[in-house]
């Protein structure tokens, strides 16, 4: 559905449709990253009592207007969306970056609960990362794929469209692959490229440093001392495998949390675990939802 709002066109994506009477469940992709992600996950089981929807944040994916540069930006436009739409009391889930947009949304607005999966804190994006993020999208996403990635799915995802959006693989011969974010060359493995297209076409932006202002916006963001001490039904998602943001059980988010019942280690799984295993994030997310 798309939104009129102050200052945006708001692309909400509906995976069955909306019913103002159900509670939403609402995913907030990862830096650089659109609605698409809700693709990657099984959650039909949910579909009788909850609305299953896909935000596209400012300069992402389809939603027109303003870029916004901070992470209490991109709370503010959620909160603007569920007034919009009468959402009350929803679940929000974020993934990395998206994870960070969750858990401030929670300290603005009431939400039923809040899943954050594979997330730091403080989130700190080394240089390397944000000069790819901001030269060639295509480096920092394969960046990204390098220390993000654990392995492949079992099963090979289908996906519609090869090659025509968002950054990522335009052709299946080694040599330069051209994309709207910039080139690079395929020599040792253009079949990983084709393994790995269903993730990389996740990144679809409107403007090119898109994904170096969700970056870097992670380098900043902090809550006060008294948001952390008022953190309430956060739920926590950590992949055993991960890289990019590993589990400190000492880390100040979770000094008031029930280690048993809201923090959740998914095994054999790096950052994208909905890539690596559609099956087990899904029946995660399914059950932590259902009870």
């Amino acid at each position: 559905m798309q939104i009129n709002l102050k200052n945006h066109r708001a692309n909400i994506f509906e995976k069955n449709p909306y019913d103002e009477k159900k509670v939403s469940i609402v995913f907030v992709p990862g830096a650089g990253m659109d609605h698409r992600i809700i693709s990657m996950f099984d959650l039909e089981d949910l579909y009788e009592e909850y609305n299953i929807l896909g935000i596209d944040l400012p300069g992402h994916g389809y939603t027109s207007g303003p870029i916004v540069d901070s992470i209490r930006d991109h709370t503010n436009f959620c909160i603007d969306v569920f007034k919009e739409i009468n959402i009350k009391d929803p679940i929000v889930i974020g993934h990395s970056w998206g994870g960070l947009v969750a858990l401030d949304l929670s300290t603005e607005f009431q939400n039923g609960m809040t899943i954050c999966m594979n997330i730091a804190y403080p989130f700190l994006v080394g240089d390397m990362l944000l000069d790819y993020a901001k030269g060639n999208l295509d480096q920092a996403v394969e960046f990204l794929m390098k220390y993000g990635i654990y392995k492949f799915p079992k099963t090979e995802i289908k996906t519609k469209g090869f090659g025509t959006m968002g950054s990522g693989f335009y052709g299946r011969s080694k040599g330069q692959i051209k994309s709207p974010y910039g080139t690079k060359v395929v020599e040792d493995d253009p079949e990983r490229e084709i393994k790995l297209y269903p993730l990389k076409r996740l990144f679809n932006q409107s403007e090119k440093e898109i994904s170096s202002i969700d970056l870097k916006s992670c380098n900043v963001f902090r809550l006060t001392d008294e948001q952390i001490s008022n953190l309430e039904n956060i739920k926590y998602i950590f992949s055993e495998k991960d890289k990019l943001a590993r589990f400190n059980p000492d880390n100040v988010l979770l000094k008031n949390v029930d280690h048993e019942k809201d923090i959740i280690h998914l095994e054999d799984v790096g950052h994208f675990p909905y890539f690596e295993d559609k099956e087990l994030i899904s029946k995660t997310l399914v059950k932590l939802i259902k009870s």
